[in-house]
C-alpha cells in the first residue's frame, strides 16, 4: 500500500550523456499508472526532457522512500507539469537509520591522497552521512574523500573520511550535489561531530525538517 500523498517531495533522475541529473518537485496526483509531478526548479529546455524518455522517480512519503522506473508522457516547461507513466510497482525502502537535519555548513573536501581542496556547502547532515552542494563539478578519481566541516558555534573544524555514494547535477541551480557516507572518524572528531549534530538538532526544534 502506498502512503505518499499530494505535496510529498519527488525527485526525477535521468542521464544527460554520462551526467546524472536530478529535478526536484512535488507529487500532484497519482492515478495508476500515471503520476503527475509539479517541478519546483527552473524549467528544462533544449530537448533535454522529452516524451518517451526513461527516468527514475524517487518519492519521500510516510515512513520511507518509494522508487520506480517511469517514462515521460507529458512535460510542460512553462508550468513545470510533468506526467509520468510508472512501469510496474513502486519499491519501498525504510527511511535512513539516522535522523537527518537541514543545515548550512561550509565544508572543505578533497579526494583522499590529493593536495587540492575545494569548497562546498553541507545542506543536510546525520550521524551516518551528509548531502553536499558544490557550485562546480568535482572530479572524483576515487569515491573516498576527506572532508572538514566548520562548526557554526565554535568555528572549529570537524574532520572525517567518507565514501561518495551519489552524485547529481542540479539543473535549477547550475551546481552539483554529492551524497556521502561517513567511513572513518577518530574519537575526538566524533565528540566534535556530536556537538555539531546537537547544534542543528536544536535549530530544527523550532523549524522541523522536511523529508
Amino acid at each position: 500500500m502506498l502512503v505518499f500523498h499530494p505535496g510529498d517531495p519527488a525527485e526525477i533522475h535521468f542521464k544527460l550523456g554520462s551526467t546524472s541529473v536530478a529535478m526536484q518537485g512535488k507529487v500532484a496526483q497519482f492515478v495508476r499508472p500515471l503520476l503527475e509531478v509539479h517541478l519546483t526548479g527552473e524549467p528544462v529546455h533544449d530537448g533535454a526532457v522529452h516524451t518517451g524518455m526513461n527516468v527514475l522517480v524517487v518519492v519521500s512519503g510516510g515512513t520511507g522512500i518509494y522508487t520506480a522506473e517511469a517514462s515521460i508522457q507529458r512535460y510542460q516547461p512553462q508550468t513545470g507539469q510533468l506526467v509520468l507513466a510508472v512501469n510496474g510497482s513502486f519499491r519501498f525502502q525504510q527511511r535512513r537509520q539516522h535522523e537527518r537535519y537541514r543545515c548550512k555548513i561550509p565544508v572543505r573536501l578533497r579526494v583522499v591522497g590529493d593536495s587540492e581542496w575545494v569548497s562546498a556547502t553541507c545542506r543536510d547532515i546525520s550521524a551516518g552521512g551528509a548531502r553536499l552542494y558544490l557550485s562546480q563539478e568535482f572530479v572524483l578519481r576515487s569515491n573516498a574523500v576527506e572532508i572538514i566541516f566548520i562548526s557554526p558555534d565554535s568555528q572549529q573544524g570537524v574532520r572525517a573520511i567518507a565514501e561518495v555514494v551519489r552524485t547529481s547535477k542540479l539543473l535549477e541551480e547550475s551546481g552539483w550535489e554529492l551524497g556521502i557516507r561517513f567511513t572513518e572518524m577518530d574519537r575526538m572528531e566524533k565528540i566534535r561531530f556530536a556537538r555539531l549534530l546537537q547544534h542543528w538538532a536544536s535549530v530544527e526544534q523550532h523549524e522541523p525538517a522536511k523529508p
